[in-house]
């Protein structure tokens, strides 16, 4: 039995994020441009961009959100995918550092759980900085999740596009990159490009089932 563990932005949504879509969907797609670009190189933790967030949209709405998802550009066939990973008695989680109002939504594909930042739902509440996640949570949260399961983080497929996915990959059996950038397809045993997670799903069990039967 294995694990699998997807990261969302980039990944399961393909050439955008979250923040952006969201952007999007409150009519202001090019608000965020200046604070990627600036999280990008490195010039805002993640707690500064998701004060950033909050700051600029306050409380986002279950419709606001569900209006961002559905302009998503979401991957082909991940429900195929998660049933079959369930098919074979294994397991899938979401891990993201951007907001669990948009990332939640993809439990509705089958994911046994979503690990995301929680930002406020109430406006009188304050964001929680230690509720952001960051970089270092995902092989954290992806070993919480494995021992519930009873899992091995060694026996663990990850897929990832950033450098953001490294201290995951550093900690799992196997390594795809979707899409991702040539600093992670380095670091990968598998490179996969499109826009069907079908392909980069069976291009992963062909690997682990080869290395099962060496």
């Amino acid at each position: 039995m294995r694990a699998h563990i997807f990261d969302m932005d980039g990944t399961l949504l393909h050439g955008t994020s979250a923040p952006v879509l969201l952007a999007a969907a409150h009519g202001r797609a090019d608000a965020l441009d200046a604070l990627e670009e600036r999280f990008a190189a490195g010039g805002a933790t993640t707690v500064e961009f998701a004060h950033a967030l909050h700051a600029m949209w306050g409380v986002v709405t279950p419709e606001i959100a569900r209006q961002a998802f559905a302009a998503a550009p979401v991957l082909t066939n991940i429900r195929e995918v998660l049933e079959d990973i369930h098919a074979r008695d294994e397991r899938a989680c979401l891990i993201t550092m951007s907001p669990d109002y948009f990332a939640e939504q993809f439990l509705d594909f089958g994911f046994d759980a979503v690990f995301a930042s929680r930002f406020p739902r109430a406006a009188d509440v304050a964001l929680d900085e230690a509720a952001i996640l960051n970089p270092k949570d995902k092989p954290r949260l992806a070993g919480a999740f494995c021992a519930e399961y009873g899992l091995a983080m060694e026996d663990a497929i990850a897929y990832g596009d950033s450098m953001s996915d490294v201290f995951l990959f550093d900690e799992v059996g196997i390594r795809v990159s979707v899409n991702g950038d040539h600093h992670l397809a380095e670091r990968s045993d598998l490179a996969v490009e499109g826009t069907d997670l079908l392909v980069a799903y069976r291009a992963a069990r062909e690997l682990c089932d080869g290395a099962a039967g060496a």
